[in-house]
């Protein structure tokens, strides 16, 4: 039985959500693919420019720990409606985690890390144009300290399918 929330943790740019789209084309049941992406593109349109641009945002009532902590939140509820979830985000912060797990405890989950090269990484944040240049950076030698994984993929080198497919197979192998 497939789980019922696929986390994928990576830095930015390393292809988690391509990965997660492509999966969900391969998948039989239906998974939603809900990223912390799907929250943010929620802001107001000036602050979402803030972020891409690595501005602060400076409105009233502004925090990123209160978005990701209403992010891990939905997840729940989304779960209980009977909807499966392909969830990402770069969790880097370890207390962040321990409550997304806390909360997640009811339900099936697998853990994935998406491994990129920086060099990659970089490249595909400047020619994407919609993240502040050098999260990657900043998120490398981070993001892969906070979760122990079920599964792996590195994206360096392979196209978002063959990502998917790779952890669609991890994925049926586990199964049995």
């Amino acid at each position: 039985m497939l789980p019922q929330v696929i986390l994928l943790n990576g830095t930015g740019s390393s292809g988690k959500t391509s990965i997660a789209k492509e999966l969900q084309e391969l998948l039989e049941e239906q998974y939603l693919n809900f990223s912390i992406d799907s929250v943010l593109y929620a802001l107001p349109p000036s602050d979402l420019q803030c972020m891409i641009t690595g501005q602060d945002i400076v409105r009233a009532g502004y925090e990123y720990a209160k978005l990701v902590d209403g992010y891990h939140r939905c997840l729940p509820s989304l779960l209980d409606a009977g909807c499966k979830l392909i969830i990402d985000n770069a969790w880097i912060d370890a207390n962040e985690v321990d409550a997304l797990l806390s909360l997640l405890s009811p339900y099936r989950v697998c853990v994935v890390g998406v491994y990129c090269d920086l060099a990659e990484a970089n490249r595909r944040e400047r020619e994407r144009g919609d993240r502040a240049i050098g999260l990657a950076e900043y998120e490398y030698p981070l993001v892969h300290q906070v979760f122990d994984y079920d599964y792996k993929v590195d994206s360096t080198h392979i196209t978002p399918q063959q990502g998917a497919q790779q952890l669609l197979q991890q994925l049926l192998q586990g199964q049995s």
